[in-house]
């Protein structure tokens, strides 16, 4: 009898240590996975480029995160970039600079909103882009 109890406890020993092995070892695996795969937070503000091309902006429609830079480039042509609340009141906070060529303009966005503007020498063909600031 007493080796009946035995050969039961050693069986009931080794399943238990051997579930305990299989939980670790399986553990193991699934902890390399990130909890946060959203690097956009821990690398702080990030600068987005918009060139003006052939008379667009491109991309002409971004989404970005409060703090925020934009740069437009133009290497050719006469442009600007005109975001400001007299040309659209409902801009949270207007920004812009003047027609030239050959230039590059950056900005700062620190307020939440949706962002138009235009080139004012091509609005009339559709020069136009939005932002979204979140």
């Amino acid at each position: 009898m007493f080796l009946q109890q035995k050969k039961w406890l050693f069986n009931r020993l080794y399943l238990i240590l051997g579930l305990a092995f299989y939980s670790c070892s399986y553990n193991k695996l699934e902890l390399p996975v990130p909890i946060n795969n959203d690097t956009t937070l821990s690398n702080g503000p990030i600068k987005y480029s918009v060139n003006l091309l052939s008379g667009t902006f491109s991309p002409s429609s971004l989404t970005i995160a409060i703090g925020d830079t934009v740069e437009w480039t133009n290497s050719s042509g006469f442009h600007n970039v005109n975001g400001t609340i007299a040309t659209f009141p409902s801009n949270p906070e207007g920004f812009g600079n003047n027609v030239s060529n050959s230039w590059s303009f950056s900005y700062v966005f620190n307020t939440a909103g949706n962002y138009n503007y235009q080139c004012d020498v091509h609005v009339s063909s559709g020069m136009t882009g939005t932002l979204t600031v979140q």
